[in-house]
């Protein structure tokens, strides 16, 4: 059991060290300062929002804008719940 416990335990020190950002992004972040990286927040949110709603348009050509709109909605009100 120990011995299982100590593999999931380096199997999540592993994953967050490959998840860990480039000390150049760091740097880079650092620099941007709040506002500009507010401003990158947003437009990547948005243009996350654009990739998905093209993606529902393409599963679901039958649906019309207001739908696929709504759908978009509920999705991202989904995981906040």
């Amino acid at each position: 059991m120990s011995g299982s416990l100590h593999h999931r335990d380096a199997a999540i020190s592993a994953d967050r060290e490959r998840n860990r950002p480039h000390p150049l992004q760091i740097q880079a972040w650092r620099a941007m300062g709040a506002t500009n990286r507010t401003l990158l927040g947003i437009q990547l949110r948005r243009t996350a929002r654009r990739w998905k709603l093209a993606a529902l348009s393409t599963q679901h050509p039958d649906w019309n804008e207001a739908r696929l709109h709504a759908e978009l909605a509920q999705i991202y009100l989904r995981e906040r719940a």
